[in-house]
């Protein structure tokens, strides 16, 4: 830093759009003199994405790469050690691509189904996301990109989103137990580089000019030693945010370098404050090795795409969730199937991955169409379910109907409706009419409605699933996979029946979005209000059963327990089930009636047993004191569920 001056300093904090002749989506140009390398950075919490754009663009963006399938799929698998790889295919692909930094991954809760980012969170519960969280950034990291943990923090929605308008007005409570965990996990177990702050204010402060948030939490109390840096357009004031410690800005002029150097030649910053903006960003470069040796600039390069498309498969594989299969209609044996009408609007899979700065360029991809085709040759028969009346005839036609619909996520705008868009419930309807062997694949980004449900025999939801959509499915739909996810948000059954479904507490009225659920987020809002939703967090079927006892809860040193149960499986099919130990607090505690506290997936052939060990720190019994600014444990008789979901019927096993 000493050997640096103000105007090399401040240039670092800037970082520059893409443009002709460089293509990455940001970056801070190099200071030859001193050896500094520019650093590039990248969109891509599904991949290497395009960059930020309204729409994918095809005049530009990064060929080559995977399409991993949305970070929701990858949080459906509740499978920390596929999240490790998950995060190392981002890695490895923005290494080769001559990217230094990755802005991901997003460990933003899923409080609404609206929310037009749901598809790139890891759903709606902090325990499942910062589980998952740490190995993603393990994983990144692991191949000296940097990852950039975001959005920090209380970012649950797009509307108003870069204006002052954006008010998340939230209690100390639900920001430690329910907005805060996951950044503090991974924090403290994965050490990402760098953490983003948000576009929206907390409770009267924007995100990036908050001293009690970046200086105070993140910081003096969580001991984060890396640097921060804004969103595309999150800092609103230069001077509050340089005083809360936000190291490089993106989308605005507001941290100009010749004005910043001015400043600190007319005495009006402190140099010392420019070191302390450069200085983490600096310790950050050196620690990755990326000074002495940096990512070559080579966006055109080839990508390993073998290892990397079997980890987007795996994903696909593990992440798809069966919601219902009545008459165990699914599996099909596809080898003696006379025929299947494959109807998807827009071409299946009409949705492979969402909208907005994280979208990736297919270029390995196998369409559910071409998976289907080599399946069945002639046997496959296809519409794409634009004239209703056609596809109702090929259904009809056929011996079973298979029809793949979206909905459209995309970052920048919420939702206004869980209804599926266009006329998919119609073209549902009338495919189900015609032919009662019907499965309805869904490529979602969160819950939707399906007024169709109960007469539909067979629902799968299998998410944005990228450039493995077709392999997946035609595995998953012959029984060469056993479907295994589980839902990581709940689905509703009404829009009337669902959390935040007002202006007020959704959206927000007068600049303010006040969020009057608290601490009853997602499927404990469903618990506490006695709602019973579509289907619920954990929630997700298999063509096999499993049988869960001997549930033993055996009190540990430092207060938690260890909870061990056995689970079997008891069908005659190999598959997969993930055990979910939910825990109840006594009721003075005013926390819901379950919460996810471990899980472990396991693997089991026909017959076979296992018995599963899982840990309850007492930091998972613990409840946030607002009044009293600390964690609290509350004496009394805490109950522990095992089952494979968060409902009752799926919590076969339980102990006070």
């Amino acid at each position: 830093l000493a050997a640096m001056t103000p105007i090399e300093e401040a240039t670092m904090l800037h970082l520059f759009p893409y443009n002709a002749l460089n293509p990455y989506e940001g970056w801070s140009p190099a200071v030859p003199a001193l050896c500094v390398p520019e650093i590039t950075e990248q969109d891509g919490a599904a991949g290497v994405a395009n960059g930020y754009s309204a729409l994918p663009d095809v005049s530009r963006g990064f060929v080559g790469a995977t399409q991993l399938p949305a970070p929701i799929a990858d949080a459906s698998a509740f499978d920390p050690s596929l999240a490790l790889r998950y995060g190392a295919v981002i890695g490895t692909e923005d290494a080769a691509k001559g990217i230094d930094m990755a802005l991901a991954p997003t460990v933003n809760i899923d409080r609404s189904p609206l929310w037009g980012r749901a598809y790139e969170s890891l759903g709606e519960d902090p325990y499942l996301t910062a589980s998952l969280g740490v190995p993603l950034v393990q994983g990144i990291q692991d191949r000296r990109v940097v990852a950039v943990l975001k959005h920090f923090a209380v970012y649950n929605q797009e509307l108003h989103r870069g204006t002052l308008a954006d008010d998340s007005v939230v209690s100390a409570r639900a920001m430690r137990e329910i907005y805060l965990p996951a950044f503090s996990a991974v924090v403290a177990q994965a050490h990402p580089g760098g953490v983003m702050c948000a576009y929206n204010l907390i409770n009267g402060t924007p995100a990036c000019e908050s001293l009690a948030l970046l200086r105070g939490i993140l910081r003096q109390e969580w001991g984060f030693a890396g640097f921060v840096r804004s969103d595309c357009g999150s800092v609103y004031a230069q001077a509050p945010a340089i005083a809360a410690g936000v190291s490089q800005v993106k989308c605005t002029t507001l941290y100009s370098p010749t004005a910043i150097a001015a400043a600190v030649k007319a005495g009006t910053l402190a140099r010392a404050a420019l070191d302390g903006l450069a200085r983490p960003l600096l310790t950050v470069l050196f620690q990755y090795d990326l000074i002495a040796a940096p990512h070559p600039a080579t966006p055109d390069a080839a990508v390993p795409a073998g290892a990397d498309q079997g980890v987007a498969l795996r994903t696909d594989n593990e992440g798809a969730v069966l919601l219902k299969n009545t008459g165990g209609l699914l599996p099909l044996d596809l080898a003696t199937l006379p025929s299947l009408a494959l109807i998807g609007a827009r071409g299946p899979p009409p949705m492979p991955a969402g909208f907005g700065a994280m979208h990736v360029r297919a270029s390995h991809s196998v369409s559910v169409l071409d998976a289907f085709k080599a399946r069945l040759g002639p046997r496959l028969r296809y519409t794409d379910g634009s004239n209703i009346a056609v596809a109702a005839a090929v259904a009809r036609a056929s011996a079973v109907a298979m029809i793949v619909v979206y909905d459209v996520e995309h970052e920048g705008r919420d939702r206004t409706s869980l209804a599926l868009p266009g006329a998919q419930n119609a073209l549902i309807a009338a495919v189900e009419r015609a032919n009662r062997r019907t499965i309805v694949v869904l490529e979602t980004g969160s819950g939707v409605l399906m007024p169709w449900l109960a007469s539909t025999p067979a629902v799968l939801e299998t998410w944005y699933p990228g450039d493995a959509a077709g392999t997946s499915l035609a595995q998953i739909v012959s029984g060469q996979v056993d479907p295994s996810g589980k839902l990581p948000v709940s689905f509703p059954a009404s829009a009337a029946s669902m959390p935040d479904a007002t202006a007020a507490t959704f959206g927000g009225v007068g600049g303010r979005t006040i969020y009057a659920d608290g601490i009853d987020v997602g499927y404990r809002w469903y618990q506490v209000h006695h709602v019973t939703p579509a289907f619920s967090f954990g929630y997700g079927l298999s063509y096999t059963t499993f049988r869960f006892s001997g549930l033993r809860v055996t009190p540990a040193a430092g207060g938690g327990a260890t909870v061990t149960a056995s689970v079997t499986n008891t069908g005659r099919v190999a598959g997969a089930d993930t055990v979910q130990c939910y825990v109840g607090d006594p009721a003075s505690t005013g926390e819901a009636p379950r919460q996810l506290r471990a899980f472990q997936r396991v693997q089991l052939a026909p017959g076979a047993s296992v018995t599963v060990r899982m840990a309850l720190t007492a930091g998972d019994l613990a409840w946030w004191d607002t009044g009293a600014g600390t964690w609290r444990v509350t004496a009394g008789s805490y109950q522990v569920w095992v089952g494979d979901g968060s409902e009752p019927s799926s919590l076969p096993l339980n102990q006070a």
